[in-house]
């Protein structure tokens, strides 16, 4: 029997996985993404795939690939990622031409939303969005049925919402204010520096790391969890940043379902609590249904072959040149 193949390009980790057409995973690779980026990246994907590929001695028919973007999705490329030293790299093409099958690129949340709309948290609804809290921030929308896509592939780009305009903080895309840039993982170690040289409270330890700029995420949630006053002023911070972030995604699709994904959030479960208690005041429509994605970490991979299974029918008439 034939194979679908999902791969989850992450800032951080790629994770790729065989499929059955039925959607059970049979095998799985992770490894860290190849910081440099460029062909790297997709020449690791291919000599991955080759070996999953190997281990069961089948063929594939066909590849989906939810990616860090922003995208150009005629082509299936990423095109001047924040999050890669190399911002833009081919993957369709070479993938296609590689394995002889059919692939579809996303982004990684528009995978994401995709797979929660199909078999995750969306079953049955019409209006999901996924929103991860990560490396980067990022979403993807299921509207009255139709996953949203856009001219090049980036409807879903909510983590570049502008939530300051004092211009302290930037974005690693090199905008002003956005949320990304503020509330990412890659971005709070800065945001956190930020906020020490303002801080009147104790000198803490959490404190002395972010004046360094040297308080990571993981470093971030240990020290609140140990009661440490800065770090717990910073969480409060982000959790009000992450609020008006998401209520903002809410107030332009009207979802059913939220689930919220990404190693933030999904380490960090009280975290989303802290989240969801500030966003009612940020919102214009009736609140939906928000929880951590029941598909855990393995959300986009699931998207991706999702979208290779059951692939929407705007993208199939993207792949064909026609919208």
């Amino acid at each position: 029997m034939g194979y679908v193949v999902g791969v989850d390009v992450g800032a951080t980790r790629t994770r790729i996985g065989l499929f059955t057409k039925g959607c059970e995973l049979v095998r799985a690779d992770v490894f860290e993404t190849p910081r440099e980026g460029g062909s790297a990246i997709t020449q690791e994907i291919v000599s991955r795939i080759r070996s999953l590929l190997s281990s069961v001695g089948e063929k594939v028919e066909a590849i989906g690939v939810g990616t860090i973007g922003p995208l150009d999705i005629v082509r299936g490329r990423v095109v001047r990622s924040p999050n890669v030293r190399l911002g833009s790299f081919e993957l369709k093409a070479p993938i296609e031409e590689a394995f002889g099958a059919p692939t579809y690129v996303v982004n990684d949340c528009v995978a994401a939303v995709w797979g929660e709309y199909l078999v995750g948290a969306g079953r049955g609804s019409s209006n999901v969005v996924y929103v991860t809290l990560s490396t980067g921030i990022g979403g993807g929308a299921v509207v009255d049925g139709h996953l949203l896509l856009g001219k090049d592939g980036n409807a879903h780009e909510v983590g570049h919402i502008v939530l300051d305009y004092s211009g302290r903080f930037r974005c690693g895309c090199g905008g002003l204010g956005h949320w990304e840039g503020i509330a990412s993982g890659a971005n709070i170690p800065r945001a956190a520096s930020i906020l020490a040289r303002e801080w009147s409270g104790p000198e803490t330890e959490a404190y002395r790391r972010a004046l360094e700029g040297l308080l990571t995420p993981e470093d971030l949630f240990a020290y609140w969890y140990s009661g440490d006053p800065f770090a717990e002023h910073m969480v409060y911070f982000l959790a009000e940043v992450n609020a008006a972030g998401i209520a903002s995604t809410v107030n332009v699709y009207d979802p059913e379902i939220l689930t919220v994904g990404g190693s933030i959030a999904l380490r960090n479960p009280g975290f989303l609590e802290l989240i969801e208690r500030n966003m009612e005041k940020y919102l214009v429509c009736r609140a939906p249904r928000t929880l951590l994605t029941p598909l855990g970490e393995n959300v986009v991979l699931i998207g991706a072959a999702m979208v290779a299974i059951n692939t929407p029918p705007n993208l199939l008439r993207i792949q064909r040149g026609r919208w």
